[in-house]
């Protein structure tokens, strides 16, 4: 009997609740609205939240309520994990109230946001690019701001997707035997990722692809291709001295002489 009487209570409290909810979505209590709003938003009832809040900024944005409203609404999306959304109040906050002691957390919430939607790297990687950018913004704009070190690491992760996608690339052209695509691709390669640990691996798919353009050249093109290569052999002994393929690109190189 007691355990009925507690879901009895629980059920009871429940239903006015949803009842409450209800009746100040409809009615004009602007206050009531911020109360109700900040209260499901501190409890983590985030849509209940955002649909109060969001009618509060619009009826008075100019107000501490609305500021703080407005706010509300970015962090409510971003932990309901809609960075879309989120990135919609987010990048406009510090416009809207530039004077907010909030600018830098809305800003750096919005560069994560930016982060949150770059792709898997088999995809285009457009967002990627804006999101480094967005975090590279937000280094400039709060060079002092405690998030600088989180921001070099999302950094660092957003450039090992690009240079993924990029070897990946190179690979691609390299097994479908398209020599030139493969050496315009690997030398970008070689330049973009001087760290890179598939660095001495491009490099190899370079050497392969240009021996095969100047063994396939017509007689015109097959000298300055050849010497071309020659260059780019001479290049890669100089950067990988002990590598074990140096032997063996050298006798494979020797056949064009």
């Amino acid at each position: 009997m007691r355990l009925f009487f507690i879901f009895l209570f629980i059920f009871s409290f429940i239903l006015s609740s949803c009842s409450e909810y209800a009746r100040v979505v409809k009615n004009d209590d602007y206050k009531r609205k911020y109360e109700l709003g900040t209260k499901y938003f501190d409890k983590e009832d985030y849509i209940k939240s955002v649909t109060l809040l969001e009618q509060v900024y619009q009826r008075m944005p100019k107000s501490l309520e609305g500021e703080d409203s407005y706010y509300r609404l970015g962090i409510a999306n971003f932990r309901l994990e809609d960075y879309y959304t989120a990135q919609y109040y987010l990048a406009s906050f510090g416009d809207k109230y530039p004077n907010s002691p909030k600018r830098e957390e809305t800003s750096f919430l919005y560069a994560i946001c930016a982060a949150k939607n770059s792709p898997k790297s088999s995809l285009d990687q457009t967002e990627t690019e804006t999101a480094l950018n967005e975090l590279q913004l937000f280094i400039y704009k709060f060079p002092q701001s405690n998030k600088i070190d989180t921001c070099n690491y999302l950094m660092d992760q957003l450039r090992l997707k690009l240079q993924h996608k990029d070897f990946e690339a190179l690979k691609i052209y390299d097994k479908t035997e398209n020599y030139k695509a493969a050496i315009v691709t690997a030398e970008s390669f070689i330049k973009d990722y001087p760290a890179s640990v598939n660095r001495e691996k491009a490099w190899l798919i370079l050497l392969n692809n240009s021996y095969q353009l100047a063994k396939h050249s017509v007689e015109d093109k097959k000298k300055e291709r050849i010497d071309k290569t020659m260059e780019r052999y001479s290049k890669f002994a100089l950067e990988f001295p002990a590598s074990k393929h140096l032997e063996e690109l050298k006798d494979l190189l020797g056949r064009l002489l």
